[in-house]
């Protein structure tokens, strides 16, 4: 009998998610347990960076290093609570989660003041191929003016850099991202993880360092209840981990703490992930 099929969800965290969520899946590596090995990954966010870093050739070691490096190609930015509390005053009240995401998209109209050129050279260095993978990987992102869920993958007309920066446009700190004609905004403005588009995969990992979201349907436990029978286990930072995290996501200054802190809590981890995930 073949084994279920494995989906790892790969969700919000901003640059300093990225970090937090490499050095869980590094250090569980260490320990023989591969999430590289996912039949699908999907990603959101900072989660999309780090599912087209996995789905590169570069060791896990390696990628893990590279979150310790300087990261002079980043941008500072943050989100303020003035912004934050707007978000969810406007999506919160939305009677549909497309509706949510037209007036969130209406709200934060150019509100970011980052130069959309030079935000997509900062995401694109952050990948180590520039191509689409072969093994399957999603992307997701929110069409700006519609509302409607975009998922981008090796088939679609776009770049990998260019799926990757639409998923990482979180309104209000960065501008909506242009490509294949649309203007979109980041995955997360939907849900959090989207772990609800594992459905059908028998054995789902979930990451992520940032699960907020105004609306009960993006809520992680509102999602895990629509994988069915599925074994699904979703990992956030532990104590330690969001201190090192820290107040701003989008601090590139904390992302080397955050990458120690994942590696470290992932020994805590080990069996519960090993319970649902294949390995050997």
């Amino acid at each position: 009998m073949a084994a279920p099929s494995t989906a790892l969800v790969l969700g919000n965290g901003g640059i300093v998610g990225i970090g937090w969520q490499i050095g869980m899946i590094a250090g569980l590596a260490e320990a023989g347990v591969d999430l590289r090995s996912a039949d699908l990954v999907i990603g959101t966010s900072a989660g999309a960076v780090v599912g087209a870093q996995i789905r590169s050739e570069l060791a896990t070691d390696e990628l893990y290093q590279r979150q310790l490096r300087r990261l002079n190609t980043e941008i500072p930015n943050r989100l303020s609570v003035r912004h934050l509390a707007r978000w969810a005053l406007v999506a919160g009240t939305a009677p549909s989660a497309t509706s949510a995401a037209r007036r969130v998209a209406n709200a934060s109209r150019g509100k970011s003041r980052v130069d959309p050129v030079l935000r997509l050279a900062a995401v694109s260095s952050r990948l180590p191929e520039k191509l689409w993978p072969t093994r399957p990987l999603w992307i997701t992102a929110v069409d700006a003016d519609t509302g409607v869920l975009k998922v981008f993958d090796r088939d679609s007309d776009v770049s990998l850099a260019e799926a990757v920066n639409a998923s990482c446009a979180v309104p209000f700190a960065w501008p909506a991202a242009s490509c294949d004609g649309r203007h979109y905004l980041g995955g997360g403005v939907r849900s959090p993880m989207n772990l609800d588009l594992a459905k059908g995969y028998g054995r789902i990992v979930g990451l992520a360092s940032n699960i907020l979201t105004p609306r009960r349907s993006g809520k992680i436990s509102a999602q895990l209840g629509r994988l069915g029978a599925a074994e699904a286990t979703v990992i956030l930072p532990d104590h330690a981990a969001r201190k090192a995290i820290g107040p701003n996501e989008l601090d590139p200054q904390r992302v080397h703490a955050a990458a120690r802190a994942g590696r470290t809590q992932a020994i805590d981890f080990v069996d519960e992930v090993r319970a649902v995930w294949p390995v050997g």
